[in-house]
């Protein structure tokens, strides 16, 4: 009788023991796989972050063409005609300026693969998705309308290379180029608040993939401190 309690006492332990190696083993597996996933999530989100800082670039290349263009176009306006009262290098300047159309593309594929990434849907920070969200949103739409309202505009009002003067006269009697060069021209129709707007909205999602993990959220808080945070942006710039 004792043999066989000897034998029973043995079979449970040694079934202890498979259990409970088992279930190590299974929550060794797991911690490995949910630290490889936050490594990979850490890494996507470095590729989004630079991609950001490269996009932020771009808007501000953008802006700098287009205010360049802007006084260009004024200057082109107010001459009526009169090149003669315009030294020819700066003529050539201004040519360069209005045929200039070499840009380079915005970018969101490490955004997309992001986004398409498993590992996306087991993130904890919910604030930092739905500001990824957000700003990528305003990325596209920015893009969007610098696209359709000016590059398109621009490329449009481009006459055949040809005489210096000649050029200059083609433009003027375009109605689609005055027309461009008219709204260009003018302070109030182009909305350059814009660019500090996109400009806070990188700054502040990026400021959140810098602090990844380490914050708790309220979003209609976050609203109001996104909103300072590009007032503040917008009023600085307009001071200048």
């Amino acid at each position: 009788m004792k043999e066989k309690n000897k034998l029973g006492l043995g079979f449970l332990l040694n079934l202890l023991g498979i259990v409970l190696g088992i279930s190590l083993t299974f929550g060794v597996s797991s911690l490995y796989q949910n630290r490889e996933e936050k490594n990979r999530v850490k890494e996507m989100l470095t590729l989004v972050r630079n991609e950001l800082q490269t996009n932020k670039t771009w808007f501000k290349q953008q802006e700098s063409m287009m205010r360049k263009d802007s006084y260009v176009y004024k200057k082109l306006l107010e001459a009526k005609g009169n090149w003669a009262a315009i030294p020819k290098d700066t003529l050539e300047a201004y040519r360069y300026q209005t045929t200039y159309l070499e840009f380079d593309q915005l970018t969101a594929s490490a955004w997309q693969i992001f986004q398409n990434a498993e590992t996306t849907q087991k993130m904890k920070d919910k604030e930092l998705l739905i500001r990824l969200v957000n700003c990528y949103f305003w990325i596209n739409k920015t893009h969007d309308l610098i696209m359709a309202e000016y590059w398109n505009e621009k490329t449009a009002a481009i006459p055949p290379e040809i005489d210096l003067y000649k050029y200059f006269d083609a433009l003027l009697e375009s109605k689609r180029a005055v027309f461009f060069f008219t709204n260009m021209s003018d302070e109030n129709f182009i909305n350059w608040n814009l660019f500090p707007h996109i400009d806070a909205i990188i700054d502040y999602t990026t400021a959140l993939l810098d602090e990844h993990g380490d914050y708790k959220y309220d979003m209609a808080e976050k609203d109001k401190e996104l909103q300072a945070f590009i007032d503040a942006r917008i009023e600085s710039v307009n001071k200048k």
